[in-house]
Formats: structure tokens, C-alpha cells, sequence
């Protein structure tokens, strides 16, 4: 069969009624005539000569094999080019490094190293950094980024310059927002606070992410030459905001040649950071000098999965999304039905994963041990929760972080004491440092009344906080030098510690022994912490967490992620209400060989399954119930036995009550 490949060079979208058919024809072929298509597609549309190439395509489809197979094709026209590559998730962009770096291909080890792999957040500090912030705002050379948990403090260190302004009005939030719109409130008091939030950045010589995109942008437009890549790569475009468009847009705007890979299904940071899925559906059906191509078959999930995954998106409600083809690459049916599981408690829930997890113990301990050297694998299990801290589940709760905890191969959080101890030592090695004079002033629990007046003192007179001639300043700066000596007096842990508690509380003496035996507070520990922190911070911005063998994560921070099984808990009325089709989408198609999907009742009120429930085929499903008694699943009637059964199990409990 001769099926045409999926690349309008001519810019066109394409048409309904013509996906229609291709998918029915590719849906036909054998599984060898699957592959060989998939690779012939991804050839023509990596060595085609159009300029510009948007290409949509869902989930697993093999889109960094064709970022890699583009390079090459660039590289052998342009072989003294530059490439630069971004996406938002810091895994794929790992997993592209190294894959660079180890791939046979026709580049030399020059254009290897000509090929940066940034993601966007990464790249805007760099550009920000070299060029020492912009020619309003000045930085100082390594300024600092501010992460999730100062955001709000230093916001609250704004608002307090303006007293009279109800804070509810002013969040930081609403102010965040703005940032990522590209768009300023051009009130007065908002113009006041974004220059008081601007000088403070200057005065604590740190950047958070929000706005560290615009100044990147501003940076790009004040000194082109910051920017020397000739050919640009970038990914996850339906997550872009505003904001972060424009730097793009800045970025690309005289490239040799530009790539966008995006899923408008895959949409996931509209409450995050105010993504919009419109600007790459934008892109698709008005940019006229793109080519559109598409990606068909699913590489990642099985026959099941993939197939389950394709109906409940398509049945979105949303008119504007891209109509896209995706297919399972493994023609294979006999692989395992989605598991859609009914439980009576949380209790019962976590008894199945418990069950889950002691089936699969040998195959679980060997990722575990591939994840502990270092090797690149995936989870062999992703828990997705609709909420960070499961309290839904109760007492259940303890259990299952324990399930969890088993399995951690790393700790890249330190105690809360070994940061203050870090910042204490740092500050007194760098004195001048007024961002880590301000979390100094915050463990030493200083009022924002009594920080104020410091702050504006400081700023008025071109001064650092420690140049201040305060008794409780000079007394901060003593101790600093107190607790720095301890640290460098070659004293045992056990006697650095009973010293330090002579300056500060303790409060966990064991975890800050284990982080002392394990990083050595000096100047080269201080640098690899504060790169740590910053790496932690980025991650947090999305939510997304580096990767253990079993590992419980949020929907949203799944994305990029993929796991052997998955299993999504939270799957009722009440905990998952506020989860998009997108998101639920995304969950689902991170499982590449069973996917678990599971529905307790008295989580948080729960009383049914999710609405989703009704748009999973029957085709691809399969429904059961768990019990904690015999620790055994059996199968139910279909979807409706499903149903029935979660009622009956409603009414036993409501008799119970009364």
C-alpha cells in the first residue's frame, strides 16, 4: 500500500477527512510495514529542506530521534553551524545530551560540542548572566535564581514598601501572572510594585523564573550577539507562555533553520505558568511558511494503552485542537487491557499496590539497582496522584510513602538544618551576599517589621546589609563567623554539631550528621549545593522530580516522564474534579506495559468513579475489584458491573452510618 508521508511542505494543515483515511490505512499494516513507514516518515520530514517545520504528534512518537536525525541534516550543509535544542523538561533534555554524545552518526565530536542541549529556563539565565542583566537592570556576575520558597517573601519584602495597599489585591500570584502574559498591569500600584520587585532583584543580585524569561528577552534584543546559534530545536511549544513565546520568537528570529515539536493534547501548565495550547495552534493552521508534519505511531505504550489513550482524547470538547493520527506501533493484542480498579478504602487501594509491587519485587529491585549506577532507565512504576501531598487517602497515607521509600535511589533535598548551617557559613565568606544575608535574617525568625527598615536603609545608600551600623546586624555577622569556625576546625561531626547547637537549634542531629559526613561544608560544597538548589527550583517551577524505580508524583510532574506501569490513584468525583482531559491524557500515556487506574471510596468524600470514566472503550478495558481481606482481584462486569459494584459498596456504607 503507497501512503503518502506526513509532511505538508506547503505549509497546509491538514484535513479531516484525509487523516481520516491515512489513519485507517496505517492502521491496516502489518507491524514490520508499521515500522518500516514510521522510519521512512521520520526520514522525509528530518531531511526535508523547508526552513521552518512545526510537527505535532502525540505522546512516545520518536520525536527525539528526529531532533537527532534534523541535526545531522543540518550539520552536513552547514558543518561549522551552531544548534541549540529546548524544552522545558530536564529529563529530555538529559536524555538528548547523552544521546548526542554517544550517537554514531556523521557529526565530529565539534559538532557535538557546537550542539547545545538548555532547557528554556537554563538557557534564559545564561543569556541574562552574560550579559550581566540588562542595561536598566544591572547584575552582578553569578546573580542567584529565587525558588519556590522565597517567591512569597520576597514579595511580602516588596509589599512592605507600600502599608496602605490591601495585600489580598496584590498577591504574588497575580503579579506572576502578569510576568507570564508578557503583560503589565499598567495601574499605578502595580507599576510601583514591579519597580520596587525590580529593585529588590537588584539589591538581592537574583532572579526568579518569571521574570528572568522577560530580561532574557531584552537581553537578546539590547546585544544580538549573545545569541551565535544558527539552528534552533525547540519542544513542548503547547506549554509556552506569552512571555516565554516572545523570547523564542526573539531568539529565532535570523535562524538558518528552526524546528517546533509540540502536542496541543499534551497541554499541561495552563494553571502552572499560563501556558496556552493556542499559540501552537496558532502556528499550525496561520503559519503559511511552515511545513506541517505529524509523527503516527506510538513507540512507547502498547496496543492497549496507545489505543485507549488516541479514543478518550479525540472525544475532547475542546473545537480548536489539532487533529492528529496516533497509533500503536506493536500490532500486538494480546498485551494487557487498561485496569480499571474499584476499592472500598484508601486502605484497600494501597493493599493493591502493596500486592502490586510484591509481585513484581526481582524486576523492581533490578531497576532499582541499573537507577543506583547511574544507568538511563525509566521507573518500572509511576504512582500519579491529582494532589502533592495524597491526604485524600487518610491514615493510608503512611503506608503508601513507605511503599515508596523502598525504592528511593537518591536524596537530593538536605536537611533544613544543614541549609541554614550552609548559609550561615556562607555569609560569613561573603559578607556582601544580601541574598543570603536575607534567608539568614529568616532563620533568625526577624519580623518583616524589623527587616523592613534594614532593607530600605540599604537601598537608599548604595549599601549591603552588612554595612549597616546595627547592633543586630554586626551580632548576625558574629555569629556567622562563629558557626563558620566550628565548621572549619577539623573537630569531629559529633563535636561540630554539639557546638553548632551552642549558636542555633537543632532540630534533626542525625540527618545533619548524614549530610556532614556527606558533603563537607566548604566553598567547592557550597557551589555544588547552590547548583543543586537551582536545578531543584527549575524542577519545581513544573513540578516535575528526578527518577526513582517506584516513585509517586504528581499528574502534572509525570510529563516527560514514562515508567513499565503506571498506576493513577485519586480516580473519583472529588479528588480528580480538577484535572483536565489533557492532564488525565498525559497520565495515561506514560505507561509503556499496563497501565492501573484506580477508583477508593472514602478518599476525601469520594462517592464514584471519575465522569472520565464513561470515556474509557471497553474495547481496551478491563474492570475489577480489589480486597484487603484475601488481598484478591477479581474481574467485574464491565463497565457497568464496575458501576453496580461501587454503589452497592455506597449503600453498604451508608447503612453502616446509619
Amino acid at each position: 500500500m503507497d501512503i503518502r508521508y506526513l509532511i505538508n511542505q506547503d505549509g497546509k494543515p491538514f484535513g479531516s477527512s484525509e487523516l481520516k483515511t491515512l489513519s485507517q490505512q496505517l492502521d491496516q499494516l502489518e507491524e514490520a510495514d508499521r515500522e518500516k513507514y514510521r522510519d521512512q516518515n521520520a526520514a522525509a520530514i528530518s531531511g526535508n529542506n523547508s526552513k521552518k517545520i512545526l510537527i505535532v504528534s502525540g505522546p512516545g512518537t520518536g520525536k527525539s530521534y528526529l531532533f537527532l536525525d534534523r541535526i545531522d541534516h543540518w550539520f552536513q550543509d552547514n558543518p561549522e553551524a551552531s544548534v541549540l535544542v529546548t524544552s522545558f523538561v530536564r529529563k529530555l533534555v538529559a536524555d538528548l545530551r547523552e544521546d548526542i554524545d554517544n550517537r554514531d552518526s556523521t557529526l565530529n565530536d565539534e559538532q557535538k560540542k557546537r550542539t547545545t542541549v538548555f532547557t528554556l529556563h537554563k538557557f534564559a539565565r545564561s543569556v541574562v548572566e552574560k550579559n550581566h542583566g540588562t542595561s536598566e537592570w544591572q547584575f552582578k556576575p553569578y546573580f542567584r535564581i529565587i525558588g519556590q520558597t522565597w517567591k512569597e517573601i520576597i514579595w511580602k519584602d516588596v509589599l512592605k514598601h507600600y502599608p496602605n495597599l490591601d495585600r489580598i489585591d496584590y498577591f504574588w500570584k497575580n503579579f506572576e501572572e502578569q510576568l507570564y502574559n508578557n503583560k503589565l498591569d499598567k495601574g499605578i500600584n502595580w507599576q510601583n510594585l514591579r519597580l520596587t520587585y525590580c529593585e529588590l532583584c537588584h539589591f538581592y543580585n537574583a532572579a526568579g523564573f518569571a521574570d528572568l524569561i522577560i530580561w532574557a528577552r531584552i537581553a537578546l534584543e539590547e546585544n544580538p550577539q549573545l545569541n551565535d546559534h544558527d539552528f534552533f530545536i525547540v519542544d513542548e511549544y503547547q506549554d509556552f507562555n506569552l512571555a516565554e513565546e516572545a523570547l523564542i520568537l526573539q531568539l529565532v528570529k535570523k535562524s538558518k533553520g528552526l524546528l517546533i515539536a509540540g502536542d496541543d493534547d499534551q497541554v499541561l501548565y495552563e494553571k502552572l505558568k499560563s501556558g496556552k495550547a493556542s499559540l501552537i495552534r496558532g502556528l499550525y493552521k496561520s503559519k503559511k511558511d511552515m511545513a506541517k508534519a505529524m509523527l503516527p505511531f506510538c513507540t512507547r505504550s502498547s496496543y492497549h494503552i496507545t489505543k485507549c489513550g488516541a479514543h478518550f482524547i479525540a472525544q475532547q470538547r475542546d473545537l480548536g485542537r489539532i487533529e492528529k493520527i496516533h497509533l500503536p506501533l506493536c500490532a500486538d493484542q494480546s498485551t494487557p487491557k487498561i485496569q480499571v480498579i474499584a476499592c472500598a478504602t484508601p486502605s484497600t487501594a494501597v493493599d493493591y499496590i502493596e500486592k502490586f509491587v510484591a509481585d513484581n519485587k526481582n524486576e523492581t529491585d533490578e531497576r532499582k539497582a541499573k537507577l543506583l549506577k547511574g544507568e538511563p532507565e525509566d521507573a518500572f512504576l509511576l504512582i500519579l496522584t491529582p494532589a502533592k501531598e495524597v491526604n485524600f487517602y487518610g491514615a493510608a497515607k503512611a503506608k503508601l510513602k513507605q511503599i515508596v521509600s523502598d525504592y528511593k535511589t537518591e536524596s537530593r533535598s538536605f536537611s533544613e538544618d544543614y541549609y541554614k548551617v550552609l548559609n550561615y557559613y556562607f555569609l560569613a565568606k561573603n559578607p556582601n551576599n544580601n541574598f543570603t544575608f536575607r534567608k539568614v535574617l529568616f532563620y533568625e525568625s526577624f519580623t518583616e517589621e524589623q527587616i523592613h527598615p534594614w532593607i530600605v536603609e540599604a537601598m537608599q545608600n548604595n549599601k549591603n546589609f552588612c554595612d549597616l551600623d546595627n547592633e543586630e546586624i554586626k551580632k548576625i555577622l558574629e555569629k556567622c563567623e562563629n558557626i563558620k569556625n566550628i565548621i572549619d576546625s577539623g573537630k569531629s561531626i559529633d563535636e561540630e554539631i554539639n557546638n553548632l547547637s551552642t549558636h542555633m537549634p537543632i532540630t534533626d542531629r542525625v540527618s545533619l550528621k548524614n549530610n556532614l559526613e556527606q558533603h563537607a561544608i566548604n566553598q567547592y560544597e557550597i557551589t555544588k549545593v547552590e547548583q543543586a538548589e537551582e536545578e531543584e527550583a527549575e524542577l519545581e517551577e513544573v513540578e516535575i522530580k528526578k527518577m526513582c524505580a517506584i516513585d509517586l508524583i504528581t499528574i502534572v510532574g509525570s510529563k516527560g516522564l514514562s515508567a513499565d506501569h503506571v498506576m493513577i490513584i485519586g480516580f473519583d468525583n472529588v479528588n480528580m474534579k480538577r484535572v483536565s482531559e489533557n492532564a488525565f491524557y498525559v497520565a495515561m500515556t506514560r505507561a509503556r506495559k499496563s497501565l492501573h487506574i484506580i477508583t477508593s471510596l472514602q478518599s476525601g468524600g469520594a462517592t464514584k468513579a471519575h465522569g472520565f470514566l464513561h470515556h474509557l472503550p471497553d474495547a481496551f478495558v478491563e474492570f475489577h475489584r480489589h480486597r484487603k481481606t484475601d488481598h484478591l482481584t477479581k474481574p467485574l462486569r464491565g463497565k457497568k458491573g464496575f458501576v453496580d459494584y461501587i454503589e452497592s459498596l455506597n449503600s453498604k456504607s451508608t447503612k453502616k452510618k446509619l
